[in-house]
């Protein structure tokens, strides 16, 4: 479902999006290639909503990306921490061993 939003750009915003439609920009370039990953298509002279639309699915991909990689340190310091916890458990069982071999109760 496709839904009309009206947005008040500030100056900055309204420079970025001159920016990345601007064909002659590298940002441009980098947009369009950008928004074909994401099936949206960035012809020469494509309007300011559609420039507008490939930002705002960049800037979100980028962003889930980002989240991703940040649910997977989350994960893999949780394994370390319960990996650590059981490689200390063992070191301390060899360590009372060791102590009970040379220290006889």
């Amino acid at each position: 479902m496709a839904k009309r939003t009206t947005v008040t750009l500030s100056d900055q915003d309204e420079q970025t999006v001159r920016t990345f439609a601007d064909p002659e920009r590298p940002e441009a370039a980098v947009l369009a290639e950008a928004a074909e990953k994401l099936g949206i298509s960035i012809t020469p002279g494509a309007s300011e909503a559609t420039v507008i639309r490939a930002l705002i699915a960049a800037g979100a991909a980028t962003l889930r990306e980002q989240a991703l990689e940040r649910g997977y340190q989350q994960v893999a310091d949780m394994y370390d921490e319960v990996h650590d916890a059981d490689e200390a458990a063992e070191r301390r069982r060899r360590y009372a061993e060791r102590v009970d071999r040379v220290m006889p109760g």
